[in-house]
């Protein structure tokens, strides 16, 4: 039996602890590196999803200014093709109201004429140049669409004329506007009769009294001898004389278009014939 001294013991025991030790640690060190290795991966792999979204948004916001900068360059254009457009408008919505039955002349004109002193602005923004246009045309055409009435004086014959108006406003009321009678009247003109306007079906004209029922003719040339009878007004030639039978129907007419009675169909003389 072979027999050691105590101190090789005590080196043979040391040996063996650190035989025993080294494998744990290497074990727990091969653990932590696999852990770390791990989160590395995993660190890259959400780097790597952060640069792929990163590309996907800028590529997304390249593709969006290049659609911004494809529209501004369309907007240039359309930003050089509109005042041509709106001049044209000016100039049609004129040529319009000069082959356009007569009604409302002052209004319109006035109307006209603001867009022109517009359009010819330099200072003027080109979208009020376009509003403008746009809101004049649309009234042109909404006169297209409806039956509309008015006063004034016989267009061949006018009379000028004044009466008195047996009441007046009160103004000290600026906000009710009651009305009191006043006994000596005051000045107003008295009007010959009405004009009617059918959409832009018809134009005609009718005296207070329902009598001399006349009818613009848009198409009527009028001879010299009737030239001298209107002192070479050619307008005032184009209104030609239709049946006294039309007067019942011209007057319910304007009562509807007053909304004195219910809306119903009326009748427009479209012709000087019976």
């Amino acid at each position: 039996m072979v027999k050691f001294s105590s101190g090789l013991k005590a080196v043979i025991s040391t040996v063996a602890i650190c035989t025993v030790i080294a494998p744990v640690s290497m074990a727990q060190d091969a653990t932590n590196n696999e852990a770390m290795y791990s989160e590395l991966l995993q660190a890259i792999a959400d780097q790597k999803i952060s640069i792929a979204q990163k590309q996907v948004f800028i590529a997304r916001q390249e593709a969006e200014l290049a659609s911004l900068e494809e529209q501004l360059a369309g907007l240039e254009d359309v930003k050089a093709a509109v005042p041509p457009m709106v001049e044209k408008m000016t100039a049609a919505i004129g040529d319009e109201i000069s082959a356009d039955f007569p009604f409302q002349l002052e209004e319109r004109m006035a109307r006209l004429g603001q867009l022109q002193d517009m359009v010819g602005n330099p200072e003027a923004k080109l979208v009020e140049k376009l509003r403008k246009a746009l809101s004049v045309y649309k009234i042109e055409v909404n006169y297209g669409q409806s039956l509309e009435s008015y006063q004034g004086n016989h267009p061949i014959t006018p009379t000028i004329r004044q009466g008195n108006d047996r009441y007046k406003k009160d103004v000290n009321d600026e906000f009710e506007g009651d009305l009191e009678l006043d006994k000596n009247g005051l000045p107003i003109e008295v009007f010959d009769g009405n004009y009617l306007r059918y959409g832009r079906t018809a134009f005609v004209y009718l005296n207070e009294d329902g009598s001399d029922p006349l009818r613009y003719d848009l198409d009527y040339e009028p001879t010299a001898e009737e030239l001298e009878k209107c002192q070479g007004n050619r307008e005032r030639c184009k209104w030609r004389k239709i049946p006294n039978s039309k007067a019942v129907e011209i007057r319910r007419a304007i009562r509807v278009s007053r909304g004195e009675i219910a809306p119903t169909v009326v009748a427009a003389p479209v012709s000087p014939t019976p």
